[in-house]
């Protein structure tokens, strides 16, 4: 009788679910990407936040990559509650399953910690599901997610930028987008807070490319509430987009969307986790920012040297960590053109510092920014003197050990003059497919 009356409780629940998709699912997605659907409990609209927030919800293929055996949910969670999954099936069936806390992120101490959850599957027909705490009383709120379930995609190569937000210059990202496909790069992905109207224009080009796989954040993001420094609606998250031009953009205060914060760390390694999960089917996954260039001293494409130098080398590589090679921009413009790989051409020498990673995804246990955890019986590969750094274009950072930072020795390199005239082609055609070719944009 208790289990009649908890199937048909759980009825009612997802009856007003559908019935108040239309009406409600924009108040906190507000975008197609990956979430579809928020649902409300059968006491309308008083819903109380849990102690999880859920992103996204990814079917996990086996070390066969013959089916999915789970499903991982990625978002953000406090405590050490337990929670269920309820599974929901195309034939309108759903089950309830025991959800396995897998990973959680511990740096510092945040109002909400990334984390992900594992729940048990039998077949590929379940297409929503939702988590909810253990003893979850009637008036808690529940998200109920399309599952998403990632194909094998051999000898392929894939770059998660983890976020794009804020003052993202149109011009950098389109060179940043080219020549990462210039490289053999088969496909990226980038999740968005508040960005400037022509960034968004820029992402959306290579989305409707079908490189780019796009999603947006939450607003407010869960946790610490960020701070309302833009005149954007919640329930229409894309007149955060479209309001604002770059100049705009300029004097927000872009430390409210919490990037440098204790908070803002979990936020990415959210996007992090994520985009591991989406991208598990692909041999390799580089994780780089939108001012980090992965260079090979002789430009060979980043997948054929993996595939055919460092894996025979190192066959049990669960990844390889890059030097950096810091090329400041607060050193003044050194070089000549329209292109940041081509203005700023004096550099640090390469070193072991905030290093980026290229990973194997089958053979993780788990991934930060700069640091990563083999499975058993595979190794991580630190790359000090091979053929393959990154180029990074940034401003001194401000901390201690950078304090020196305008008086470090320079060294020249001009090494990417080899794609440049590639590059310029490229760059400028977009830049008047998508209308921003004017002057303000090349400077």
């Amino acid at each position: 009788m208790k289990y009649l009356i908890k199937t048909i409780a759980l009825t009612l629940v997802l009856v007003v679910t559908v019935a108040l998709f239309n009406k409600f699912s924009a108040i906190i997605f507000g975008y197609e990407i990956h979430t579809e659907i928020l649902s409300m409990t059968a006491r309308g609209n008083q819903c109380r936040p849990q102690d999880i927030y859920a992103y996204s919800a990814i079917g996990k293929l086996n070390v066969n990559w013959i089916k999915y055996d789970s499903i991982v949910i990625t978002g953000w969670c406090k405590g050490n509650d337990q929670f269920n999954c309820i599974l929901f099936t195309s034939d309108q069936q759903h089950a309830f399953v025991k959800a396995t806390r897998w990973r959680q992120y511990s740096q510092g101490s945040p109002k909400m910690y990334a984390c992900q959850f594992i729940c048990d599957i039998t077949n590929k027909s379940i297409t929503h599901i939702s988590i909810v705490k253990n003893g979850a009383s009637d008036n808690s709120c529940s998200q109920v997610l399309k599952v998403t379930y990632p194909t094998r995609q051999q000898d392929k190569l894939a770059v998660c930028s983890k976020m794009a937000y804020g003052t993202e210059k149109p011009i950098k990202l389109i060179e940043w987008f080219e020549y990462n496909l210039l490289m053999g790069v088969d496909r990226f992905i980038t999740l968005v807070q508040p960005l400037n109207r022509d960034a968004f224009k820029v992402l959306k080009y290579y989305q409707k490319k079908d490189v780019l796989d796009m999603g947006i954040f939450p607003a407010p993001l869960p946790g610490e509430a960020t701070a309302n420094t833009l005149d954007c609606k919640i329930k229409d998250r894309k007149e955060c987009f479209k309001n604002y031009s770059y100049d705009e953009m300029k004097d927000i205060p872009w430390k409210v969307f919490r990037r440098p914060s204790p908070q803002g760390e979990h936020d990415q390694q959210v996007a992090l986790y994520h985009c591991l999960e989406t991208f598990q089917g692909y041999d390799f996954v580089a994780n780089v920012d939108f001012d980090e260039f992965i260079v090979h001293s002789q430009f060979k494409q980043f997948k054929d040297y993996l595939k055919n130098d460092l894996m025979p080398r190192y066959p049990t590589a669960a990844g390889f960590t890059l030097n950096h090679s810091y090329f400041i921009e607060d050193w003044g413009v050194s070089g000549d053109g329209f292109l940041q790989i081509s203005r700023f051409v004096t550099r640090l020498d390469p070193r072991l510092l905030n290093y980026k990673n290229i990973v194997i995804p089958s053979r993780l246990a788990d991934i930060h920014t700069h640091n990563l955890k083999e499975k058993p019986g595979y190794t991580r590969v630190y790359l000090k003197s091979h053929d393959m750094v990154v180029h990074h274009y940034r401003t001194c950072p401000t901390v201690a050990y950078w304090k020196d930072c305008l008086n470090f020795p320079k060294y020249k390199d001009l090494k990417m003059n080899h794609v440049r005239p590639e590059m310029e082609a490229r760059v400028l055609r977009v830049l008047k497919e998508l209308g921003l070719h004017e002057r303000k944009y090349i400077m």
